[in-house]
C-alpha cells in the first residue's frame, strides 16, 4: 500500500485570506477575510477594520482640535482704537464744547412773559403806593393818578384832586403801560447779566425809574408828584418799585 495514498491526501496549501467571523459594534454579524493574499508581500494577516470604527470623514480628519481653535479673549479683542463708540462717548470737537459752554439765549416770548408778569407786580405795588400817599397828602387817592396823567399831557399843569372820568383812567393807563414796559426792560437786563432778583438789582430798579423820571419825563410830572404825594409820598414810590422788582416772581 503506498503510503501517501495511505496517509490520505494533504491539506492543501491555504492561498488566500481566511474568513474570520466579527461582530461589529452595533450587533452585526461579518465575516473578515484574513490572510496572505496572492501576491502579497508579506505574510501578515490583514485586518479589516470597520468603516465606523476606522474610518473617518474629511471634515473630522480636517477639522482642528479644539485647543486649537480656542482663542484667548486677548486674542480676538479689538484693539482701543479699532472699537466703535458710541456718539455719547465720542468727544466733542472744540467748536461744540465751546458750544455747550455757552449758556442757551433765552426765547424773546419768554421774557416778555416774564417781563409782563413783574410789571403787573410793578404797577400794583406803586399804585397802592401813590394812592395811599396821595390819602394822606389831598385827602383823594385819585390826586396821585391825575397828576400821572399830566406825564402826558392830559388834564393840564394843576390838575383836580377828584376823581375825574378823563383825567384818572388815563393817569392809570399811563402808570399801568410804564410799568409793564419797565418790567419787560428789567427781565431782559437780568437775562443779559445772568442775574437773579434781588436786593441789589431791585435797588438798581428803584434808582433807575428815579433818574428815568428825574431827567427824562417833563418837570411839571415831578411838581405834580410833590404837590398831590409830597416828598415822602413820591420817594415812596420809588420804594414800592424797588421792593417789587426784587420780588418778581420768575
Amino acid at each position: 500500500m503506498n503510503p501517501e495514498h495511505a496517509a490520505g491526501p494533504s491539506e492543501p496549501e491555504h492561498q488566500g485570506p481566511r474568513p474570520v467571523p466579527y461582530t461589529y459594534h452595533d450587533g452585526r454579524e461579518d465575516y473578515l477575510h484574513v490572510g496572505r493574499q496572492e501576491g502579497a508581500v508579506a505574510d501578515q494577516p490583514e485586518a479589516l477594520v470597520p468603516p465606523s470604527e476606522g474610518m473617518s470623514s474629511p471634515a473630522a480628519a480636517t477639522a482642528l482640535p479644539p485647543e486649537a481653535t480656542a482663542l484667548p479673549p486677548e486674542a480676538t479683542a479689538l484693539p482701543p482704537a479699532a472699537t466703535p463708540r458710541s456718539p455719547e462717548a465720542t468727544p466733542p470737537a472744540p467748536a461744540q464744547r465751546a458750544q455747550q459752554a455757552t449758556p442757551k439765549a433765552t426765547p424773546m416770548s419768554e421774557i416778555v412773559t416774564r417781563g409782563l408778569r413783574t410789571g403787573a407786580v410793578m404797577t400794583a405795588a406803586t399804585m397802592c403806593t401813590m394812592m395811599a400817599a396821595s390819602t394822606l397828602k389831598r385827602g383823594s387817592p385819585w390826586a396821585s393818578m391825575n397828576a400821572m396823567a399830566t406825564a402826558v399831557g392830559i388834564g393840564g399843569r394843576r390838575v383836580s384832586d377828584r376823581f375825574d372820568p378823563v383825567v384818572t383812567p388815563a393817569g392809570i393807563a399811563v402808570l399801568a403801560g410804564g410799568m409793564l414796559a419797565w418790567g419787560i426792560g428789567y427781565e431782559k437786563a437780568l437775562d443779559a447779566s445772568g442775574q437773579r432778583s434781588g436786593a441789589l438789582t431791585g435797588a438798581l430798579s428803584a434808582f433807575s425809574g428815579f433818574l428815568l423820571d428825574e431827567l427824562v419825563l417833563p418837570d411839571r410830572l415831578m411838581q405834580n408828584f410833590r404837590a398831590k404825594m409830597g416828598v415822602v409820598g413820591t420817594l415812596s414810590k420809588y420804594v414800592a418799585l424797588g421792593v417789587a422788582s426784587a420780588a418778581a416772581p420768575r
